[in-house]
Order: C-alpha cells, then sequence, then structure tokens
C-alpha cells in the first residue's frame, strides 16, 4: 500500500490502520446508506470483509486512508483507490463521509486535498471514478467536484458494468 499522509486545518488524511478496521467494516456493513460508495450491496461477513481488505491493502500501488477531522483525529470517512503510475492516472474506488458529516463540504475538501496531493506527489495527470447510474447523489457530488462523464471508457470496457455506472474523470 503506498504510504499517503496529508494534512490541513480540517483534516488529516491517513493510511487506514488496524483501529480503523471496525469502522470501515461497519461502513461496509452499512449497505443501505454507503451501497453505492462501497459496491456491496448485501450483508457482507467479516471473515470476508478482513480477507478481502487485506488482499487489497497488499498491493503496492493502492491507497486506503481515513479522513480525519482536525483536532479531535475523529475518523468521518474514508477513500480508497489504485495509482497506476506508468499511465499518470488515479481510480477512485471508494469514497465514504458518514452521515452526520456529509452536507457540511467535507466531502469535497478531502476530493480536492487528495487530487492535489496525487498531482505533486506522484505527479498524477487525471483521476477517473465509476459512479451508480442511479446514485443521483453521488453523480452530483462529483460533478460540483469538477469531474465529468466519459464514454470512451464504456469503449475500452465494453462488459455489461457500463450499463450500470457512468465513468468520470478529471485532469488535475
Amino acid at each position: 500500500m503506498l504510504d499517503i499522509s496529508i494534512a490541513d486545518d480540517t483534516f488529516l488524511i491517513k493510511n487506514i490502520g488496524k483501529d480503523s478496521i471496525s469502522n470501515i467494516y461497519s461502513i461496509y456493513r452499512n449497505t443501505c446508506d454507503f451501497k453505492y460508495a462501497t459496491g456491496i450491496f448485501y450483508s457482507i461477513r467479516y471473515s470476508q470483509f478482513s480477507q478481502e481488505i487485506s488482499q487489497f491493502i497488499t498491493r503496492p500501488d493502492v491507497f486506503f486512508l481515513d479522513i480525519c477531522l482536525i483536532p479531535s483525529k475523529e475518523v468521518i470517512g474514508i477513500v480508497k483507490g489504485l495509482v497506476v503510475h506508468k499511465d499518470k492516472i488515479v481510480w477512485v474506488n471508494s469514497l465514504v463521509i458518514n452521515k452526520p458529516y456529509q452536507k457540511r463540504g467535507y466531502g469535497k475538501k478531502a476530493v480536492e486535498l487528495l487530487e492535489n496531493y496525487l498531482k505533486q506527489e506522484f505527479h498524477m495527470d487525471k483521476v477517473y471514478l465509476s459512479v451508480y447510474k442511479t446514485n443521483k447523489a453521488g453523480i452530483i457530488f462529483w460533478e460540483k467536484c469538477g469531474y465529468t462523464k466519459c464514454d470512451y471508457l464504456s469503449e475500452i470496457y465494453p462488459d455489461k458494468s457500463n450499463e450500470l455506472v457512468y465513468f468520470m474523470w478529471k485532469t488535475l
């Protein structure tokens, strides 16, 4: 897993730790509120969850980060993704801000901090993600963050996933 630590007056965005696992598991279990962000639409057992997380974080090109408020260091969300160094692109797999902290601008600010970090530290040029077509709030959120739908990825990935999701992107 990539070693990432980003801080400003509002946030500390850092690699997940062992103390994060129960919080992350509660997010992944909460399919009602977070199914679109996690891609998990069904109940998930802890053993399956921990196995998938363990496999993900052992990869050298991924990030899985806690979004913590300053100064309390309370975890209010998570973001995970993949950096493709040779292509200078980032794929964001999930971004979750816990319900009590939504609609306060925290998600947008966390995205901006992460984008700036990835551009400066890893020299990334573009960020890609997918949003379920039925996730209207998610589509609006990403558009407010400057992302636009891109049809050409549907041609590159001609499987059935593009029937379910919009691919979106942004130049950094």
